[in-house]
């Protein structure tokens, strides 16, 4: 322990005045060496002999840091060596606290080999010696160690802690518990927990949840509520004995909130209480069930044990609320805390699921969807589809957390109630529907129930649409509601829902339109005709990635402009390998009667400039000579195996000027733009050249006296020094 001066007087005025040593104590818990000897002082000038110049405190340094404070009796520094002489050759320690004793060692010189240690207080038996004292003697009477040729130099001391002696098996054991784990009943109230051991020491119960239950030093519990506790026996080491523990987990189930949970196997979902799992296997016997704990931005879990396929808990943590919101996405909440991600693809690698206070469409919003084949659900954010809440199964990162559908996907157990599922399908409308706006127009959307139900239709915005009693929609505006068929609950069968959103678009719009794409897809639409991936609204843009989604085959459309020359220019950004996009436009596109597929696209791809991964400006697009109203489209595809991630954003589509020439009469010669073609009548044959608008010569061309028609790819061109569309 280091010492200042004032601390060390400090202490030897209280040793007088107590009448008690004033060395200090000192815990030993490690070896400590004392060789370094330069600190020693005279202590008395006055003294006669030079030995007892040095004698009284002195600061030795150990190996550890600490300074301790040693009585030396007529001692003296020479060189290096500390030297005693025989008569008076006695140093008194501070006092060491060490458990079983300690050991000292001593290092030496002597001019006569004879000379040797007597060590002190060093017995295992004897604990915290007051003080160490060493002393150094002869073996012989006739050996006379003084400050001489044969005096003993002292050039190291050790003093290391006793070793651990031997202790026996305090042999701890519960007497009636040999399991690790038991559960109990709330209603059992207590039960003995007691246990026997050979120690003389005495056993000290505890539980780790005194909220769930107690226990006396007598061993008995007592229950208090449902939950789980440690339950513990230990016993300190004695003298002759191991210290020891021993311990098990309580689980209390409190029989009047107990509920069982079944295993949602035909996909439906209805507002009501769930255990959300993963499940490794249809013959598993347990299940790792998220709970409430959102220490780190993920969810962690319980273990619980399958008993038929079922799950019987009275753990409210573990018990998740799914709603249908009013946006008509699903809610998952627990007293108050709403599962959310960021609503962002900003970060991609942000796996994060937060523990919101409150339910936002853009950060708690979920789509549920079922994948028959697999047996689990995917809980897609409503914002980012692209991020799922899934089990991270991976040694030492078991979380539940959102992913990119890279981890394990879910279960769910549904609280049972006793009654019969009702499954409600309707019959034309599969998924989410999204049209143009006609005024009036109808469709469809009946429903069938199985067992067969009285059904009740709703539309959450009757401004956007309504439904009648027999399923069928009338078209009112534009915007977005949520089409629903529900039967009643009743003590037989459970609540049977159907719903899907139906968005209708603006079915043209007026020029000049503009969009980006990054808070919503406005009035353009997305069809996938392949596969199941689909554009959709990010914060960067317009944004499509088939990465494990299979061949896909997938449609951005524009509602109809109307203009006789059209100027179009966006911004792409391609990421990963894999096709490009493709863009078109047509102008016998019905989207409320037709496929994309059943439209004529003129292709005008090569129009534009594209991404190769870096955002890229397309430059304007120019379109003339238009007769009819035209739709937009970008094309994705993807194969099974190779996917890239295209983004569209920062678009516009302006009325232009005609930038071709329509009839033009230049040294006799007359050239008309066409769709796949330009038409060049001259009086006389003639050679012209066909270039880009790079410069670079894409054709020379022989022409014949009279109408030429050219046949040239969509695209800007430059002949006889006029630029020129081919559409």
């Amino acid at each position: 322990m280091k010492k200042n001066y004032f601390l060390r007087t400090a202490i030897l005025l209280v040793a007088l005045l107590c009448g008690t040593s004033s060395w200090a104590v000192s815990s030993l818990t490690e070896s400590v060496t004392f060789n370094d000897w330069s600190k020693i002082q005279i202590n008395d000038n006055s003294a006669t002999s030079s030995y007892d110049k040095y004698a009284g405190d002195q600061t030795l340094p150990g190996s550890d840091g600490i300074d301790y404070t040693w009585n030396f009796t007529r001692v003296m520094k020479s060189s290096s060596n500390l030297q005693m002489d025989k008569n008076a050759g006695t140093l008194i320690s501070p006092t060491f606290e060490t458990k079983y004793g300690f050991n000292v060692t001593i290092t030496y010189t002597c001019s006569n080999n004879d000379a040797s240690i007597t060590e002190t207080g060093t017995s295992n038996t004897v604990k915290g010696a007051s003080p160490l004292t060493l002393t150094v003697s002869s073996p012989s009477a006739s050996i006379t160690i003084n400050a001489g040729t044969k005096a003993t130099y002292i050039s190291k001391i050790e003093i290391t802690p006793a070793a651990n002696p031997a202790l026996g098996d305090p042999a701890l054991a519960f007497n009636d518990i040999a399991e690790t784990s038991i559960i109990k009943q709330l209603t059992d109230g207590s039960y003995s927990s007691g246990a026997t051991s050979a120690s003389d020491a005495t056993i000290v119960y505890s539980s780790s949840n005194q909220e769930v239950a107690t226990i006396d030093q007598t061993g008995l519990v007592t229950l208090v509520a449902g939950g789980t506790t440690v339950i513990k026996a230990e016993v300190a080491e004695t003298a002759t004995f191991k210290g020891a523990s021993i311990e098990y987990t309580l689980t209390v189930v409190d029989p009047a909130k107990t509920k069982t949970f079944i295993k949602v196997t035909n996909g439906i979902v209805t507002d009501g209480q769930y255990l959300i799992v993963y499940q490794d296997g249809d013959n598993a016997t347990s299940v790792m069930a998220m709970n409430t704990t959102n220490t780190k931005d993920y969810f962690m879990y319980d273990v619980l044990n399958l008993t038929d396929g079922k799950i019987t808990t009275d753990d409210e943590s573990i018990m998740w609320d799914i709603t249908t919101e009013s946006d008509g996405n699903y809610s998952i909440s627990n007293n108050g805390i709403y599962v959310a991600y960021n609503g962002s693809t900003a970060t991609k690698g942000d796996n994060n699921a937060y523990a919101d206070a409150e339910y936002a469409t853009e950060r708690a919003g979920w789509k549920i969807e079922y994948n028959s084949e697999q047996g689990v659900f995917l809980f897609k954010n409503a914002k980012v589809d692209t991020r799922l809440l899934q089990f991270n199964a991976s040694s030492g990162q078991e979380r539940f957390a959102c992913y990119r559908s890279s981890q394990k996907n879910l279960t769910l157990y549904r609280l049972d109630d006793g009654k019969q599922d009702v499954t409600v399908a309707f019959n034309e409308v599969s998924g989410d529907k999204e049209i143009f706006f006609t005024e009036g127009l109808t469709y469809n959307s009946a429903a069938t129930a199985t067992p067969e139900r009285a059904i009740t239709y709703s539309s959450s915005n009757q401004e956007v649409a309504t439904i009648n009693a027999s399923g069928l929609v009338t078209i009112v505006g534009t915007g977005t509601t949520i089409i629903k068929a529900t039967t009643e609950a009743d003590d037989t069968y459970r609540e049977g829902v159907a719903q899907y959103t139906l968005t209708v678009r603006a079915s043209s719009v007026e020029l000049p339109h503009s969009i980006d794409f990054k808070s919503g897809l406005g009035d353009w639409i997305t069809y996938t005709t392949v596969g199941t991936k689909q554009w959709g609204s990010t914060t960067d843009g317009a944004q499509i990635n088939g990465y494990k989604g299979g061949e896909t085959e997938a449609y951005l459309i524009s509602p109809a402009v109307t203009a006789e020359n059209i100027v179009l220019n966006f911004k792409s950004q391609k990421n990963y390998t894999g096709n490009d996009v493709q863009l078109y436009y047509a102008t016998d596109f019905d989207p409320n009667t037709m496929q994309p597929t059943e439209a004529t696209w003129t292709e005008i791809t090569e129009m534009a400039t594209w991404s190769t991964s870096a955002l890229t400006e397309s430059g304007d697009i120019e379109l003339n000579n238009l007769t009819s109203p035209i739709c937009f489209a970008f094309k994705y595809t993807c194969e099974a195996s190779v996917a890239a991630e295209w983004t569209i954003t920062d678009l516009a589509i302006s009325e232009g000027l005609a930038s071709g020439i329509e009839s033009v009469e230049a040294n006799g010669m007359k050239i008309i733009n066409g769709k796949g073609q330009v038409t060049i009548e001259t009086a006389e044959a003639a050679t012209v050249a066909v270039y880009a608008l790079t410069g670079a010569q894409v054709r020379q061309i022989e022409l014949t006296e009279g109408v030429n028609i050219v046949e040239l790819p969509a695209g800007i061109y430059v002949i006889d020094g006029k630029k020129v569309v081919v559409f």
